[in-house]
């Protein structure tokens, strides 16, 4: 076949179809998804994913993640969560014996947050170009283009050479990675897969890692009346907030830059909350006993999170005698979430191929280069894949902006351009089966 007739094919039904593929996404934020460790509630997104996928003539799977065989038991799982109705989805169209491709997502949101929206966060309304709603660029977006992708092609009757897989999976967000461990371990095992994440039509072979950990502090509170030694746990939470402002430029200046980020983002440190003394009291008479503070460290593939928090207390002690406070109060330090491992695509030649079509389609697509692939500003569950399996993962999604925020949006044209894109990438990738006759 012609691929430039194709292209062109492609993007004449991604245009009279454009309604259809806004109604998709409008419905996906429409149906809450929230994480709220250690629950979740995406059983009814997965359900309505899974019909989809069974109308558009799809094989699917739908599993508990209970019924994978080793997942417990697997040193990249995460104990403390509740999978109940929490099912897994994974729809398997086309065939052939072709190279196959995994487009797979996370069902979950993070919460949709007390900040006033200008449009309600689930709405799925659309607005100048842009459609809003809590996960509508984090990642439903991305997952509803590889779903028109899938509907175009078949609709075209584009005999595609090889399985194309669309899977959605539980507990991505808050340090989750189970749900994309479980379908490591259950299956299928494609070729290469594309993870849908807000890329902003970029290609990231790479990503950050990252973990979050929580600081407590023990003070000696009360009212100093008889002389009594008094301790702040205030104070050594403030200076322990400015010591990791300092260990953030500490590591910027003396870790060298990864080749993937030559350009890009450097890993931060973030300041995520900070907590002292009795919040219920109005009033506080007396120096707080307790202090907390909870905090992000990001890094580049091949840091572990120890390794973050070994290379802080060496800081720590090293810097202790500049902040008077923490000399007297000491912090305990323990991770509130998995540490997330940075991770990039294995070199070889499948991944070389899988990044110059989708460059070449990417160009045709967009009318423009892509630019070259780079490392995401992002710690995403692409370690699954890249470390715990023999599928490499490509990052590559919508545009858009305010995730995890308020007035999270998808750009809607980005989103039209990233359907034609996935559609295209499927041919080239897969190929085509032989004409009969």
């Amino acid at each position: 076949m012609d691929h430039s007739r194709l292209s062109q094919e492609i993007r004449l039904w991604v245009e009279d179809h454009r309604e259809e593929a806004i109604g998709l996404i409008a419905q996906l934020v429409q149906i809450p998804s929230v994480n709220h460790p250690p629950n979740g509630d995406e059983a009814e997104y997965q359900r309505y994913l899974a019909e989809w996928m069974k109308e558009e003539g799809a094989e699917v799977d739908s599993y508990e993640l209970d019924e994978v065989p080793g997942l417990q038991e697997h040193p990249a799982y995460m104990s403390g969560r509740n999978y109940v109705n929490r099912p897994n989805v994974v729809g398997s169209f086309f065939g052939g014996s072709g190279r196959s491709i995994m487009f797979s997502g996370h069902a979950d949101t993070v919460y949709q947050g007390h900040e006033p929206w200008n449009f309600p966060p689930f709405s799925g309304k659309v607005h100048d170009g842009k459609l809003y709603g809590r996960g509508a660029y984090d990642m439903k977006g991305g997952m509803a283009a590889a779903l028109i992708a899938v509907r175009c092609l078949k609709a075209l009757a584009i005999p595609i050479g090889g399985k194309v897989y669309i899977e959605s999976v539980v507990d991505e967000e808050h340090g989750g990675a189970n749900g994309t461990l479980a379908g490591r371990l259950r299956g299928p095992h494609p070729d290469i897969a594309i993870i849908p994440e807000p890329s902003n039509l970029k290609l990231y072979p790479a990503h950050l890692g990252g973990g979050i950990w929580k600081a407590t502090f023990e003070g000696k509170s009360g009212i100093g009346f008889n002389g009594e030694e008094l301790v702040s746990a205030l104070e050594a939470t403030v200076e322990f907030a400015n010591l990791l402002r300092a260990f953030g430029t500490y590591r910027m200046q003396q870790q060298p830059k990864h080749p993937m980020w030559v350009n890009g983002k450097v890993p931060e440190v973030t300041l995520l909350s900070i907590y002292s003394g009795d919040a219920s009291r109005e009033l506080q008479e007396k120096l707080p006993a307790t202090g907390e503070i909870n905090f992000w460290i990001e890094a580049y593939p091949g840091v572990t999170g120890e390794e973050i928090i070994a290379d802080l207390w060496s800081y720590y002690e090293d810097q202790r005698l500049n902040y008077p406070s923490l000399q007297k109060c000491h912090p305990t330090i323990k991770p509130l979430i998995r540490y997330l491992s940075g991770s990039e695509m294995a070199q070889n030649d499948n991944t070389k191929d899988l990044l110059k079509l989708a460059a070449e389609t990417g160009h045709r697509v967009l009318g423009r280069p892509v630019g070259p692939p780079q490392g995401s500003p992002f710690a995403c569950d692409g370690f699954i894949f890249n470390l715990y399996s023999d599928t490499p993962a490509l990052i590559l999604g919508p545009g858009g902006a305010n995730a995890h925020a308020a007035d999270e949006y998808l750009d809607l044209e980005g989103y039209e351009q990233l359907i034609h894109w996935y559609a295209e990438l499927i041919i080239k990738w897969c190929g085509l089966l032989p004409a009969k006759g």
